[in-house]
């Protein structure tokens, strides 16, 4: 991987009238630069306006100083795979095996308990998607982790992403197309292409005038992913399907995707993805037993094959959503480099979902977004001490037990 680039001292003005606060910390880790040591992170209005070495960065007389001493600041984690901000199981609706028009959305629950424990442990965004119970299940939404809400604040794209679901999991036991493979590929092709089809004829519309085309609601959620401004998120575990997916959703139908899981035996269709550079978001199994029985890093499998872009996720509750820095734990453990896995806990699931001019990093302009660790932010000794978002205190050590 290259080298990251230093980052320097670098300021933007606070909105005018809000209080800025100054963060100093023994280190600060960006996620897309060297660390910076002794150093300052200035917020106002939810966002960082000033980032640099505490020598290079003047902290305003009316600023509120919070010292952490010698603890490190790290962005807060990323998931982009995560079921348990509904409060159970009312994410699966398994009538049809096509239901693009559904969305969780409409069952985010503020309240539940399993947002406080996901954000005590430094995640502060989360792709919360409907299960993998049919093809197209509907769509997730990104929120961030503040517990108890206000809603409001906790949506940061009522759309976050389409998921869908290929092999074993859909496969319909009830006697209807679907219940192959080759049933579930039909049904999947004939929806997107009309998907397809009609948000052509709505950019023709806009852009050439003309008739309007007809309302089709089922297709309403589905056809932004056509306009390029919604990607999706496919479930796909087993080398005949990650290669089947990557052809779907890069060749047949190029849009914004992200190919989840790849485990089982994913990893031997490694070097075929690096081919088309598919975006993966890698877990919940973090190692696999090779025809020999020796074990085999999933993330080290892909990186080494070429594979770049590259996140890790927990599939919360499957592993429970406070671990996504143990994955990250066991992915550098088992061979992947460290700033790989520190890049797929941040930045990388944000550039993968559109959200890297916000959340992912620490840099200025962005959210303020963080957490403070007592050292490395992967090292699973150090759980969270604090955890903040867009500047505000949600978590603190001891807050859930």
């Amino acid at each position: 991987m290259r080298a990251l680039p230093l980052i320097a001292a670098a300021v933007v003005l606070a909105p005018l009238g809000a209080q800025v606060t100054a963060h100093v910390a023994a280190r600060i880790v960006t996620a897309v630069g060297t660390p910076i040591d002794d150093g300052v992170l200035l917020v106002a209005g939810g966002r960082i306006t000033a980032l640099g070495p505490r020598a290079t960065i003047a902290i305003p007389a009316a600023a509120k100083t919070i010292d952490h001493g010698a603890h490190w600041l790290a962005p807060g984690f990323v998931d982009l795979h995560h079921h348990v901000s509904g409060g159970g199981g009312d994410i699966n609706d398994m009538v049809l095996p096509l239901n693009a028009e559904l969305r969780t959305f409409d069952v985010v629950k503020p309240s539940e308990e399993a947002i406080r424990r996901t954000v005590a442990g430094g995640v502060t965004t989360t792709l919360f998607i409907p299960g993998s119970g049919t093809n197209i299940s509907g769509f997730g939404t990104l929120l961030k982790m503040f517990p108890d809400g206000p809603f409001e604040r906790m949506v940061v794209r009522e759309l976050g992403a389409m998921k869908v679901a290929q092999g074993f999991n859909p496969e319909r036991g009830s006697g209807d197309m679907g219940a192959s493979r080759m049933g579930s590929n039909e049904l999947l092709t004939r929806q997107l292409a009309r998907a397809r089809d009609y948000a052509a004829a709505w950019r023709e519309h806009r852009e050439r005038g003309g008739s309007k085309p007809a309302f089709e609601p089922e297709l309403e959620q589905l056809r932004q992913v056509f306009d390029l401004t919604v990607p999706v998120l496919i479930h796909t575990a087993g080398a005949r399907d990650c290669v089947a997916t990557s052809r779907m959703f890069q060749d047949v139908f190029p849009v914004r995707m992200v190919l989840s899981h790849g485990c089982f035996d994913g990893w031997l269709a490694a070097a075929a993805l690096a081919k088309r550079q598919t975006p993966l978001n890698l877990g919940p199994r973090m190692f696999e037993f090779d025809r020999y029985g020796r074990m085999q890093g999933m993330c080290e499998a892909y990186w080494n094959a070429g594979c770049r872009d590259l996140s890790i996720n927990t599939d919360a509750p499957v592993v429970a959503a406070e671990e996504l820095q143990l994955q990250a734990a066991m992915a550098v453990r088992l061979g992947l480099p460290y700033t790989a896995a520190l890049q797929a806990l941040t930045i990388q699931p944000a550039r993968q979902i559109g959200l890297a001019d916000r959340v992912g990093s620490l840099e200025v302009g962005k959210d303020a977004d963080f957490q403070v660790t007592a050292g490395d932010p992967l090292d699973p000794r150090h759980a969270p001490l604090e955890v903040w978002i867009e500047g505000t205190l949600v978590h603190r050590s001891g807050d859930v037990r």
